[in-house]
């Protein structure tokens, strides 16, 4: 009896070592990678050199740009706005004399270059008292000035003593813009000039009254941003674009140029997996690109901090430390990305050359959308939070000033993550085609060549792309579905559904299809057994006490649970339900979304994983991609789904893995919606009847005792009665 014991044991012993072993390999091999790839001077170039020389190049042009020096100080014009002509002149005529008054405080014995060519360098132009803001926040104007006289003595002033009129000005200049603020100091300097000469000119007069033949008041006014070009979105170019360049050489040399030296082969032959090779290149690109985005980020702080263009060009945000790590983990984001992007079309090419050529048109295709994000007028939407490159550039442009939609900055931060692992899972499938590896003329066609012996599941690059390409097109058609105030919520539901079986319900059938994988094998769709199934509808009448009980545990942990927002929607649509027919509720956010979600998660994805990992990892990744989705729908981040909808995928997870079917998950998943949809729709009747008020928080203890009774005898008979098959390959 103690035999099989101890063959167990010694098989357990035996994998733990060939996983140390494995791992030991592959660590060595990374660090192998990186200390190839830090010794060439390229790298080192592009890590250390090109920051040190951009930058402090970028901030004199900035410099240059901001302060307006296109010429020569003779071809300086401000631009002021009056209301009409006669203060205009009035006005230009005090700037005269307190030009002249200036010159004598000062003792200048040449006139200015302006007086010298009889010019000026002032310009006027007609404003109205409620377009004088507008103008001057478009740049129309440099100043706008509101004036008026104030011709009454004071009581203290000699009667017999002419008092002149004081013309109050009210000047409105552009925060921000070096030119206002000059146009500002220039009218400041000669009024206060004119002033204290006619201040003193009045002190020697004996019992005279003292008054200002001008006063101003600056009233600072915030720019049009619309109309002006957005300095600050030039810097997170520079650095998405600096980053990139930093990932390019090491991945042609990893790859490209080991093929091209002929030392590839050689690591091929290594008792390593290929996958393993890859993830050591991978490792070593991305970090080469990781070092290059926090230099140049670092460069780009230093340099702006230095010269003071931090507050001109990242306004309210300045650039503070958590500004800086903000923009530092988005690029981390954007190299993961690149890097495997990179690897995947390099690992193609035969040769240096040949991986150069690839990289330009790729290098141009990131340099596009992110001049476009430069446009004056590109705001941050739920489309362009989906789209890669565009959300990350205008996500940092957003982070340097100080305004980031938090539902955004999310869909950015998951749609790139999705987009990592679409990317990663592309290059795994080159890097390992031996049509690339050892022949001269593969082709892309070859990369997604069914084998001639067909597998049983779909492969998990396929799967992988395949959630890449859903997120976005998720976010994007649930933001459309609920867009517009006119639809009512039962057609909201209605287009909500279509969007579920389009996506959810048609990517893994047609994938299928198109493949020609048996359904029961690589969907999951295989018929289960009734006890099966009834101890499914068991789980489904009871788990969702405790899915509650988790939302209040996260309320009372500190975890932030719903917003006053998403309270009042919540409760508008609890409002809403009662009115609509409990059949289109069921349909459209009962049955769809369980058939489709289980098929998707459970088991095209689920079955996918499964053929290369442990079962219980693959739940956990599945498990918590359900989460996600959960928690970024439409245009509301409700964070607070995320551990219920995990806490469901968990289970349900579980019950494909034990019972080898979707089919009885699919019940649990319509049973759990459908009844907390008619909990909602019946909720005054429950009410009338003493089943719930809504000053009560946790649910009764009778409840939660049937909730695990019921959970309990639904697992029990699982473990007892089924018994998992494994995934074939």
């Amino acid at each position: 009896m103690s035999e099989p014991a101890e063959n167990n044991t010694s098989k357990n012993d035996l994998r733990s070592a060939v996983r140390t072993n494995l791992f030991g390999r592959l660590s060595r091999l990374c660090l192998k990678e990186l200390r190839e790839i830090l010794r060439d001077r390229r790298t080192m170039i592009t890590l250390i050199l090109m920051p040190l020389i951009v930058y402090p190049l970028l901030a004199l042009l900035f410099q240059r740009i901001l302060l307006g020096s296109y010429g020569s100080e003779s071809t300086i014009e401000y631009v002021l706005g009056f209301e009409n002509k006669q203060i205009a002149s009035h006005f230009v005529d005090l700037l005269a004399q307190g030009d002249r008054a200036l010159r004598a405080a000062n003792q200048l014995e040449r006139p200015s270059k302006e007086a010298a060519n009889n010019t000026s360098p002032l310009r006027w132009d007609k404003i109205t008292n409620k377009d004088a803001g507008e103008k001057v926040a478009n740049g129309s104007i440099d100043i706008a000035i509101l004036a008026n006289t104030s011709p009454k003595k004071s009581a203290q002033q000699n009667p017999r003593q002419p008092v002149a009129a004081t013309l109050i000005c009210k000047l409105l200049y552009r925060q921000g813009s070096p030119t206002s603020q000059a146009a500002l100091e220039y009218v400041e300097e000669r009024l206060q000039a004119l002033n204290e000469l006619e201040l003193r000119r009045q002190l020697q007069a004996a019992n005279v009254g003292v008054s200002l033949p001008a006063k101003i008041e600056p009233h600072e006014i915030q720019p049009d941003k619309s109309t002006t070009f957005p300095l600050a979105a030039v810097m997170p170019l520079i650095l998405v674009l600096m980053t990139v360049t930093g990932a390019v050489y090491p991945a042609i040399d990893l790859t490209a140029g080991e093929r091209e030296r002929g030392t590839l082969e050689t690591l091929i032959a290594s008792p390593v997996p290929r996958i393993g090779l890859l993830l050591a290149k991978y490792v070593a690109v991305l970090t080469v690109a990781i070092l290059t985005a926090m230099v140049n980020l670092v460069g780009m702080a230093i340099t702006v901090r230095s010269t003071g263009l931090d507050a001109i060009l990242f306004a309210e945000a300045s650039l503070s430390l958590s500004v800086v790590l903000k923009v530092l983990a988005l690029l981390i984001l954007l190299a993961a990305f690149f890097s495997a992007v990179l690897l995947a079309l390099t690992s193609y090419t035969r040769t240096f050359k040949e991986a150069q050529a690839y990289i330009i048109p790729l290098m141009l295709l990131c340099l596009m959308p992110g001049i476009l994000c430069l446009l004056p007028g590109i705001e941050f939407t739920g489309l362009l939070a989906v789209v890669p490159l565009v959300n990350i550039v205008l996500l940092a442009r957003n982070l340097l000033e100080g305004s980031v939609n938090p539902t955004l900055a999310a869909a950015t931060v998951v749609s790139t993550a999705f987009y990592i692992l679409g990317a990663i899972a592309i290059a795994a499938r080159i890097f390992g085609t031996d049509a690339v590896l050892y022949g001269g003329g593969a082709s892309w066609s070859s990369f997604h060549r069914s084998s001639k012996q067909p597998r049983a599941v779909i492969h998990p690059t396929i799967a992988l792309t395949s959630l890449a390409a859903l997120f976005p097109c998720y976010f994007v058609l649930s933001n459309l579905v609920t867009r517009g105030t006119e639809r009512t919520f039962d057609v909201k539901a209605i287009l909500g559904a279509l969007v579920t079986i389009l996506l959810f319900g048609g990517i893994p059938l047609v994938l299928a299809s198109l493949g020609r994988y048996p359904f029961n094998s690589s969907l999951a769709l295989r018929k289960p057994k009734m006890l099966a199934v009834a101890a499914a509808g068991l789980l489904g009448l009871t788990l969702w006490p405790l899915a509650y009980e988790i939302v209040i545990a996260q309320q009372a942990l500190g975890i932030r649970a719903m917003g006053i927002d998403q309270l009042a929607s919540i409760k508008q649509l609890i409002n809403e339900i009662p009115e609509i027919s409990p059949w289109v509720l069921l349909f459209t956010l009962a049955i769809v979304p369980g058939i489709c979600e289980e098929l998707f998660f459970r088991g095209f994805l689920l079955c996918s994983l499964r053929s290369v990992i442990s079962p219980w990892k693959a739940i956990l990744i599945t498990s918590l991609l359900f989460g996600l989705f959960h928690v970024i729908t439409a245009n509301v981040l409700a964070e607070w789904r995320f551990l219920p909808s995990t806490f469901l995928g968990l289970v349900l997870g579980w019950l494909c893995y034990r019972t080898s079917s979707v089919i009885p998950g699919m019940f649990l998943h319509v049973l759990h919606n459908g009844l907390l949809l008619m909990l909602a729709h019946f909720r005054p009747q429950l009410t009338d009847w003493g089943f719930g008020s809504e000053a009560q928080t946790h649910l009764p203890a009778f409840w939660l005792l049937a909730s695990l009774v019921g959970g309990a005898a639904g697992i029990f008979i699982l473990k007892t009665w089924s018994r998992p098959q494994p995934v074939p390959a």
